[in-house]
C-alpha cells in the first residue's frame, strides 16, 4: 500500500514479497523524483484519450477537421482499442507501414504520424504513461522535394489566364501574380486592408472555407504570415477598375471584401478549384499546374530573378524561415558556379586594368 503524489491511499498485490517490495520502492523514489504516474492510468484506451485530448485543443476549424478524419480514418482503427500503457515501438513502426501499404504518399504518412506522436506526448506529459513509444520509427521517404513539382507561368501565360477567367475574376489573377498572397489570403483580402495610396497590401487574416462550415476571416497560420507587401502601379490600377465594376460586399464584422463569386458571395475554396481548373484545360497548361499557388511561385520566380535575396522573399511571401524559402525555391537562385566565376573575373581584370 501507498499514498499517490495526490495523498490518496493505492494498493497492489502481488504473490511475492520480494516483487512488492520492488515495486514499492520504484513508486518512492518516483514519488521524491517528481514523476510518479498512477500504475493504473495507462489502462485507458487511446481512442478514449484522443477524444478528451482532441476537445482540449486549440485549433483553427480546418485544423480541427483534418485531425479528426486522420484519427477517424487511421489512427483509431489501428491503434485506438489498445490501452496507452501497451502501446509499443513495434505497433507504432506497425501502424506507419500500414499506411504505406495502404498506398498514402509519404508526406501524409508522415503527417498522420506527427498527430499520433502529439497524442502520445501529450499522454506522456500527463503521466498518463511513462515514456512515447514513438522513438526512432523509420518513415517513408520523400520521393521529391517541393521545388521539383513547382510550375511556373511565364507573362504570357498569366495574361492569357487572367483572359480567360471570368471578368469578376481577372483582376484575382493579377493580385496573385504581383503580390504573392496565398489563395486564402486573396480571397481573404477586404478594402480596410488595401491602401492603395501607399501601395501596400496589410495581411493579417485571410478566408477560411472548410468543408461545409461557414466561412469567416481567420489570422493567417504563423506569425510568419502576417505582413505588409507593396504592390506596383499596375495592381493598383488593375484594383481601382475591379472596384469600380465590381462593387466590394460586405462581410462580417464591417469587412468589405474585394473579390466575390458571380454570385456576389465570398470565394469559396471550391469555386476558386472550379475557376483555375477550367481556365487551365482551355489554355492546355499542364496538369501539374494544379492551382492558384501556380501563381504564388511565379511571383517568388520573378523576385528571385529580379536579383532579390532569400531574406526579402521570405518576408514577401510569409515563410516562418529562411529554410522554407530555400526548400522550396532554392533551384531558382543563380547557379553559385557562374557567380563564383564572374566575381573572380572581375576581380583579375580589376588588377589587369590597375
Amino acid at each position: 500500500m501507498w499514498r499517490d503524489d495526490e495523498n490518496k491511499q493505492r494498493a497492489r498485490t502481488f504473490d511475492r514479497k520480494i516483487d512488492a517490495d520492488r515495486f514499492l520502492s520504484t513508486i518512492e523514489a518516483d514519488l521524491v523524483r517528481g514523476q510518479y504516474i498512477d500504475p493504473g492510468a495507462g489502462q485507458v484506451t487511446l481512442n478514449a484519450y484522443t477524444a478528451v485530448w482532441v476537445e482540449a485543443q486549440v485549433w483553427r476549424q480546418s485544423t480541427r477537421q483534418a485531425s479528426e478524419l486522420q484519427i477517424k480514418n487511421h489512427i483509431g482503427p489501428a491503434l485506438g482499442s489498445r490501452p496507452l500503457a501497451r502501446i509499443t515501438r513495434t505497433d507504432v513502426q506497425g501502424f506507419v507501414r500500414q499506411l504505406e501499404q495502404k498506398g498514402l504518399a509519404p508526406s501524409t504518412v508522415r503527417t498522420i504520424y506527427t498527430r499520433l506522436v502529439s497524442i502520445l506526448e501529450s499522454a506522456l506529459h500527463d503521466r498518463i504513461i511513462a515514456r512515447s513509444p514513438a522513438v526512432k520509427i523509420a518513415l517513408p521517404k520523400m520521393e521529391r522535394r517541393q521545388s521539383d513539382a513547382i510550375v511556373l507561368l511565364d507573362m504570357a501565360d498569366v495574361r492569357r489566364m487572367a483572359d480567360t477567367v471570368p471578368d469578376w475574376v481577372e483582376a484575382f489573377v493579377w493580385t496573385m501574380v504581383m503580390s504573392g498572397l496565398r489563395p486564402g489570403e486573396a480571397a481573404g483580402l477586404t478594402v480596410e486592408r488595401l491602401d492603395l495610396d501607399r501601395r501596400a497590401i496589410v495581411v493579417d487574416r485571410q478566408m477560411l472555407t472548410s468543408g461545409g462550415a461557414p466561412m469567416t476571416l481567420a489570422p493567417p497560420k504563423t506569425d510568419a504570415s502576417i505582413r505588409t507587401v507593396p504592390i506596383p502601379d499596375q495592381l493598383v490600377d488593375e484594383l481601382r477598375r475591379h472596384m469600380a465594376r465590381f462593387q466590394p460586399i460586405p462581410f462580417e464584422d464591417g469587412a468589405t471584401l474585394i473579390f466575390a463569386s458571380r454570385a456576389r458571395r465570398p470565394l469559396r475554396r471550391s469555386t476558386m478549384a472550379g475557376y483555375w481548373t477550367n481556365a487551365r484545360e482551355k489554355l492546355e497548361l499542364p496538369k501539374s499546374a494544379r492551382g492558384w499557388h501556380t501563381l504564388r511561385h511565379t511571383y517568388a520566380s520573378l523576385l528571385i530573378h529580379g536579383g532579390l535575396s532569400v531574406k526579402a522573399v521570405q518576408a514577401r511571401l510569409g515563410h516562418a524561415s529562411a529554410t522554407e524559402t530555400l526548400d522550396v525555391y532554392s533551384h531558382l537562385w543563380p547557379d553559385s558556379d557562374d557567380d563564383t566565376r564572374n566575381v573572380i573575373d572581375a576581380a583579375l581584370k580589376e588588377d589587369l586594368a590597375g
